[in-house]
């Protein structure tokens, strides 16, 4: 019999790829690699796709510059866990023609190694969780594609511009509605890291999610700035977004082939085990409340 738990109405059951269960072994980054291509030749492989396989429709022409516009200039970021670069393209700005196109450059020789995921993979993890955002048709996250660029194979993320102007009454209100939908993202993409310095508002007051490379670990580990939503239900909306993911098996399917170029199969396996159980029971995950924050810098 599945387990249970108290919440809501009565005793909600158990969704063993969604809610945290403290009894459950750690899985080793060594484990994730088991049967897939590492290193260059998944790069490669995720690469051969193309900019535009899975993208949003408004975000093709942004995905090819990203890939294949000229690198103008580089920058290196300062004080992040890994190398970030800030680097300027040979295109127009798709949200300002008049100016240039930036982005943010993670290259996999930069990134930290991490007990818990396996190394040389998060630039692979901010693609993926870009696929899931446009196959939710979500926008949320910025346009994110793989490019082989100046310090080698790393992660292209277009550059947000931050509003520089306080929202008002109705615009912030709209805003809380945007945040309960990259919480519903984030427990699909067992998002490991969602601190609210990730969280930033555009100047056409649309929530940015950026900076999601600790996802898509194969267990519950999910901590995020967005706790306190834990155990309440998705906005009637928002679950109608992960169950008509979930029925669409074409969708499902295409998602599936994109994310296993980029994943292991057992995230790629677990992925799906979270848009079922959330499909099926629409409710946020209940996080611990220590140890489901994130660590925020200061």
């Amino acid at each position: 019999m599945a387990a249970s738990r108290p919440g809501g109405r009565g005793r909600r059951r158990l969704r063993p790829h969604l809610d945290p269960m403290g009894d459950r072994r750690l899985v080793l980054p060594d484990e994730l690699e088991t049967g897939v291509a590492h290193g260059r030749e998944r790069f490669e492989t995720a690469l051969a796709a193309g900019p535009r396989d899975g993208a949003r429709i408004q975000d093709e022409e942004t995905l090819v510059a990203l890939a294949e516009a000229a690198v103008e200039g580089i920058g290196e970021v300062p004080y992040g866990s890994n190398a970030v670069f800030l680097v300027q393209l040979a295109a127009p700005d798709p949200h300002d023609p008049g100016q240039p196109m930036r982005a943010v450059y993670k290259p996999a020789r930069g990134e930290r190694p991490l007990w818990d995921f396996p190394r040389r993979t998060l630039y692979l993890r901010e693609a993926a969780t870009y696929l899931v955002d446009a196959a939710l048709d979500l926008g949320h996250v910025p346009p994110t594609t793989l490019r082989d660029g100046p310090v080698g194979p790393g992660s292209m993320q277009l550059f947000v511009h931050a509003s520089d102007r306080n929202p008002s009454t109705t615009q912030a209100e709209r805003l809380e509605a945007q945040l309960k939908d990259v919480a519903m993202l984030d427990a699909l993409v067992n998002n490991a890291d969602r601190k609210r310095s990730h969280l930033m508002v555009t100047a056409e007051t649309r929530i940015a999610a950026i900076d999601n490379a600790l996802t898509f670990l194969p267990y519950p580990r999910q901590r995020t700035a967005l706790i306190s939503l834990g155990g309440t239900a998705l906005p009637a909306s928002t679950a109608a977004r992960v169950r008509a993911l979930n029925a669409d098996e074409t969708r499902m399917t295409a998602l599936h082939e994109r994310l296993s170029r980029l994943l292991s199969a057992r995230e790629v396996d677990a992925f799906e085990g979270r848009v079922r159980e959330l499909a099926e029971d629409p409710t946020y995950p209940s996080l611990d409340d220590w140890d489901g924050r994130p660590f925020e810098w200061w």
